[in-house]
């Protein structure tokens, strides 16, 4: 029995909680000190942010897979 790959997942959710974690204390302790103005605008970039940065990075995966000059265009 080859335990390599459940010691790798076990390993990437220890990191995946422990960056979890690490986010929490951030907010938990710097987040009240920023200087946030409560306003619609600041609401909406705070929500759309993340969707946003998201949608850019698969953008960019889906157009270096996909490109012509890429290793492996398309779906070998």
């Amino acid at each position: 029995m080859n335990l390599n790959p459940l010691l790798d997942q076990l390993g990437f959710v220890a990191k995946v909680i422990a960056l979890s974690a690490a986010i929490a204390i951030a907010f938990k302790t710097v987040a009240p000190r920023l200087p946030i103005p409560a306003t619609s605008s600041v609401s909406l970039a705070i929500v759309l942010t993340p969707a946003i940065g998201l949608g850019l990075i698969l953008a960019w995966r889906l157009w270096t897979t996909n490109h012509a000059d890429s290793p492996h265009p398309g779906n070998d």
